[in-house]
């Protein structure tokens, strides 16, 4: 069915989505006017990625209407890839191709008699990036390209089977300010020009620069859909979060009174320093202690630095400037086994990737940290100390499997955590860094890791937990949040959820 009048490039009424028990879009609404520029906002799981993946068409809702402006200028009922260009925050350029043979790539033009027309292929992208002022580009590998030059290839490509309507994803993720900023003023040509723009950002004070009004999502819902100009950046934190401006400002009261009455438990001397650390363009002159006996939570969104900090504490990074010191030493940067044996653990942010060997036996992964101690003057694996070692991690960790020679791969992903985390504690450090520590595993193993944690905490071990998880930070003693690199506030255990959405977003309320 075709709609001959275009009143909206967008039009959602209604939608619903439910994956089992889980209600991922509960009616929403969504309505977008030709050449506007929209933000779609909300925390995890308020339903963003279902709706994106609706206007695409990779998910296909159980009720409600979807109507999209498709590239002949007309409004189509339902929705789909031609419709909508998408451009996502992981990169999906070939970077052993050229910019012209990755704007074309999927759909590459042929002569009469079959041949790839390379020479189309080039003119194209040419005529494209010239539109954006890079035409010059046309023929370089894309993996010689600077990050801008490749996010405008990205939406070259995106665009040149002629959607009318654009979606960006985080579009400004690995671009320095200065690339953000001619970004922005591309996409405000692109308005001129008629394209209509969704644009999907963590980053709050972006939208008011590139967008003309705000949809926030929350629990499958549209509450909110107003123009940019009548909004701040304090009421999209509270809108996101559910709480009233009036709320806000009762909570944080309460929460001034609570601290003035309530005494905190004191943390031992300091175990971890670092002064003035940078890695890249990624962790900007970061100050951090973490004391013996406390809980620390490090977070922010993607690419604020937090991950990068935590590789260089745990030696998988080197650091560019500043310094580091453990239990009154130097702390060495750019190597593992250095940082182990200066008595740091370290759980890394994926265990499918780098957690675990999968073909390995429990016991051979838990303690994979320390074989070199394990050793008989021979240069033989001492099995019985192993075996003694492991029994010791297992029962700190309340790892369940059929016994310690079983192959890791065979267990739960609860437990494949467990045995990750062990790996960390085999050691015995003073200090564990752990990154996204309960990352797919159910509330059952979440509870019992917590516990395990919190009695680490309570015998002097020193916990760096970096985490976007509220569970994960909720068990810290106080929360650091990083944002574009540098520490931009720290939240004291009892802080209310407002506080920390507004913190991570870069909210000034909440700087340090």
């Amino acid at each position: 069915m075709v709609t001959s009048e275009p009143t909206h490039a967008i039009e959602i009424r209604g939608l619903q989505k439910a994956f089992g028990f889980t209600q991922a879009l509960a009616g929403t609404d969504l309505l977008v006017r030709p050449g506007e520029s929209r933000a779609l906002l909300g925390r995890n799981g308020a339903g963003k990625s279902t709706l994106i993946a609706m206007l695409t068409g990779l998910v296909k809702p159980d009720a409600g209407i979807i109507r999209i402006q498709g590239a002949d200028g007309q409004v189509h009922e339902g929705s789909g890839a031609d419709s909508i260009a998408c451009v996502y925050q992981k990169s999906t350029l070939v970077n052993d191709l050229t910019v012209a043979e990755n704007i074309s790539l999927g759909a590459y033009p042929r002569k009469k008699w079959g041949a790839v027309d390379w020479q189309g292929i080039r003119s194209t992208a040419v005529e494209q990036l010239t539109e954006w002022g890079y035409g010059h580009i046309a023929d370089r590998p894309v993996g010689d390209l600077e990050p801008l030059e490749k996010k405008i290839v990205e939406i070259c490509r995106a665009l040149s089977r002629g959607p009318r309507i654009l979606l960006l994803d985080e579009p400004t993720a690995g671009l320095d300010e200065g690339g953000s900023h001619e970004l922005f003023a591309q996409i405000n040509s692109l308005r001129q020009r008629g394209v209509t723009v969704i644009y999907v950002s963590h980053h709050l004070e972006e939208i008011f620069k590139v967008c003309d009004s705000v949809t926030i999502l929350r629990d499958g819902k549209d509450v909110l859909t107003a123009p940019t100009s009548e909004l701040t950046v304090d009421k999209i934190v509270n809108v996101m979060a559910g709480v009233t401006d009036e709320e806000a400002s009762a909570q944080s009261r309460a929460k001034e009174e609570q601290a003035r009455l309530v005494q905190r438990r004191e943390p031992g001397e300091v175990v971890l320093e670092v002064t003035n650390a940078s890695v890249g363009h990624r962790v900007l002159g970061v100050d951090l202690l973490v004391r013996a006996g406390e809980c620390v939570g490090l977070t922010g969104l993607d690419g604020a630095g937090h991950i990068q900090l935590a590789q260089a504490i745990a030696g998988q990074l080197r650091l560019d400037g500043g310094t580091m010191v453990h239990k009154g030493k130097p702390l060495g940067t750019g190597n593992e086994i250095d940082a182990i044996n200066a008595g740091v653990g370290f759980v890394p942010e994926d265990r499918h990737v780098n957690g675990y060997v999968p073909e390995m036996s429990v016991e051979e992964n838990a303690t994979l940290s320390i074989v070199d101690r394990l050793r008989s003057a021979g240069g033989l694996i001492n099995a019985k100390k192993r075996r003694r070692l492991f029994n010791e991690l297992s029962g700190t960790w309340a790892i369940k499997c059929d016994g310690p020679t079983q192959a890791v791969e065979e267990l739960s992903g609860g437990n494949q955590q467990k045995v990750v985390l062990a790996r960390a504690l085999a050691s015995r450090p003073d200090t564990l860094v752990l990154v996204h520590p309960t990352a797919g595993v159910d509330m059952t193993a979440k509870e019992s890791i917590y516990e395990s944690l919190q009695s680490l905490r309570d015998s002097g071990k020193s916990l760096l937990i970096v985490s976007a998880d509220d569970n994960d930070l909720a068990i810290c003693d106080r929360v650091v949040v990083m944002y574009k690199g540098t520490i931009h506030a720290e939240l004291a255990a009892g802080y209310e959820e407002w506080e920390l959405v507004g913190a991570v977003q870069g909210a000034e309320e909440a700087a340090a």
